[in-house]
């Protein structure tokens, strides 16, 4: 009898523990599926003109032989010409015979002195001793990476100000606060952003590799760029979101 009742009692532990169980997590179901809701499947208006600007707005990147460029969010190269912009599907491989060491006007000071008696060996040497390696293919370039980094920042900045300075309208107005619609606008703005920046970053890691190419080396040399690049990223992610914390 006594083994009768505790098999019921554990039955009946057991039913209630699952009971519980099933409200929880119909709860959690429940308030997560509206909450992703607000988030992800609820329609905002999210159109504003100073945010399209900052996502929308051409890199200008300045190339190691002083030429600028312009790249627009799809990554798309435009070439600078009498003031200008065009685009030219050739220029990443014009940039980079351009900027690949100097070797065609090197051949070139080179035919035009092979007449001087004595000065062939002297050139040789000289241009032995200035042919460019991978490091300093890769250094000449740094200026270039880092502006366009700068660049980078300084447009998240200016997504964060302004999504500051919304709130902080909306608040001194009286207006409600909708997090699903700030999630929405500028989570939406940051992420297409950064896809803005990523396809300026491979134009002009095709650039470098192009050079690479040219100058005989592989262009897998310019695969640690692009782990920078990546770090750099995730930098300014947990930058922006300690931001975001001491903003609550």
């Amino acid at each position: 009898m006594e083994k009768k009742r505790k098999r019921k009692k554990r039955k009946k532990s057991k039913k209630w523990l699952l009971y519980v169980s099933l409200v929880v997590v119909l709860l959690v179901v429940l308030g997560g599926g509206y909450a992703l809701y607000e988030f992800k499947f609820r329609t905002y208006d999210v159109a504003d003109e100073k945010v399209d600007e900052i996502i929308e707005d051409n890199y200008i990147i300045e190339l190691p032989d002083g030429t600028e460029i312009a790249v627009d969010k799809e990554g798309n190269i435009l070439e600078e010409v009498s003031g200008e912009l065009v685009s030219n599907s050739e220029a990443t491989s014009n940039q980079a015979n351009a900027t690949s060491g100097g070797s065609s006007s090197s051949a070139g000071n080179n035919n035009t002195t092979t007449d001087k008696p004595g000065s062939s060996s002297n050139e040789t040497a000289q241009a032995d001793d200035e042919k460019p390696t991978v490091k300093s293919i890769k250094a000449k370039y740094t200026p270039s990476l880092e502006a366009l980094q700068a660049q980078a920042n300084s447009r998240i900045n200016g997504l964060i100000a302004n999504a500051k300075s919304e709130y902080s309208t909306k608040k001194a107005n009286g207006e409600s606060i909708s997090i699903g619609y700030f999630y929405n606008k500028y989570m939406g703005a940051a992420e297409g952003l950064e896809a803005s920046t990523d396809a300026a970053f491979n134009s002009l890691i095709g650039i470098i590799e192009k050079d690479l190419t040219s100058n005989g080396f592989d262009k897998s040399h310019a695969q640690s760029l692009r782990d920078d690049y990546e770090a750099m990223k995730q930098a300014r992610r947990d930058s922006i979101l300690s931001q975001v914390k001491g903003a609550l």
